[in-house]
């Protein structure tokens, strides 16, 4: 009987026990249910924001590279665009160290290139599809001149107007090399060479000034200037005027810079032509930089130089940018009088993604 009893009593405590875990675990469930999920602990958010504030700020490493511009310190564009991104900053928002130099003359700046002692230079369209027919490892990467930097002038008083009228006249030609542009201007008008007097002559405008040449070859972003400034009026001839397919100065990179450096190569290039957006809105003083780096120029010549080859750069797609057409007409036109020797893809010769990236995601301002 007591065991009896003794069993319907553990049998109700049991029960009791049972009740009372169901309960405040119901009650838990609906507390539960009833509240938001308790927060991270303090260091636990403190640490995830800490992390995600270093991904997102980390700078950059600094890049130290050398640019070496193709000639002697002066206003051409692509020169400026360097002289602008050092003097305003935007290197050094980019997180490059750069070191402007400039060329000695007898293409160094090329050589040192190939050598990857300098990161970027300058450089013709022409010159660089010569390189890439060569087999060299050089590439354009942003295109300044649309049209090229090579032309004639002629006395003002002379009666020359046209190429038509080089017929029987003593035409200047540099380096040794008659090129392609002249020949394309004669055939665009019925001639060739040997309707005419070649002269081989220097750099030196003199010759011309003395008229020992009727015909003298100039760089039109600053020769002419020179001349008009020795007192002698002059009219300018541009092949590109007489449909002659011409590009002028170009950025140019070792191909390893452009596949193993791609982030400092689009640094550098971002920042160029950023500066190249200040330069149009500010010529003036943007030459007023240039006088730091062309120490004794002359104020007035160094504008002129500027003006042309802000002019001859435009392009409604943005300054660096190029119509693939233009190239291949131009690397047709080098093949067709023999300065290349045979057909070649221009494409080859340039590279110019990063910055059609850098314009088509507006970066550059």
């Amino acid at each position: 009987m007591s065991s009896f009893v003794f069993s319907r009593r553990a049998s109700r405590l049991t029960l009791r026990v049972s009740i009372g875990v169901l309960a405040f675990a119901l009650t838990a469930v609906l507390a539960g249910c009833s509240k938001s999920p308790a927060p991270p602990s303090a260091t636990a958010t403190a640490g995830a924001s800490m992390t995600a504030a270093a991904a997102t700020a980390a700078p950059k490493p600094i890049e130290k590279i050398r640019f070496m511009a193709g000639f002697m310190p002066q206003a051409n564009l692509p020169f400026v665009a360097a002289y602008v991104a050092q003097e305003k900053g935007f290197f050094a928002e980019e997180r490059l160290e750069v070191d402007i130099r400039h060329s000695s003359g007898q293409d160094e700046h090329l050589k040192l290139l190939l050598n990857k002692d300098v990161d970027f230079t300058t450089g013709t369209a022409s010159q660089a599809l010569r390189r890439s027919d060569e087999g060299l490892p050089t590439t354009a990467i942003a295109l300044f001149g649309q049209r090229g930097d090579q032309g004639y002038v002629v006395r003002a008083d002379s009666g020359i107007k046209t190429p038509a009228d080089f017929k029987g006249r003593t035409v200047g030609f540099k380096a040794g090399v008659v090129p392609a542009e002249l020949e394309g201007m004669l055939k665009s008008v019925g001639l060739t060479r040997n309707d005419i007097k070649l002269v081989s002559v220097g750099f030196d405008p003199r010759e011309f000034i003395e008229k020992k040449v009727e015909v003298y070859p100039v760089f039109l972003s600053n020769e002419p200037d020179t001349i008009r400034k020795a007192g002698v009026a002059v009219t300018v001839l541009d092949p590109h005027d007489f449909n002659v397919p011409t590009l002028g100065i170009a950025y140019l990179a070792h191909q390893d810079t452009v596949k193993q450096r791609a982030d400092v190569t689009e640094r550098f290039l971002r920042a160029t032509l950023r500066a190249t957006k200040w330069i149009e809105a500010n010529p003036d003083a943007a030459i007023e930089i240039t006088l730091k780096y062309a120490k004794g120029a002359e104020p007035t010549h160094q504008r002129f130089l500027l003006g042309v080859d802000l002019d001859n750069a435009k392009n409604a797609n943005g300054i660096g940018r190029a119509d693939p057409k233009a190239w291949q007409d131009l690397a047709d036109l080098l093949t067709g009088f023999k300065i290349l020797p045979r057909t070649i893809d221009a494409k080859q010769a340039y590279d110019l993604s990063i910055v059609d990236r850098l314009y088509d995601t507006k970066q550059i301002k």
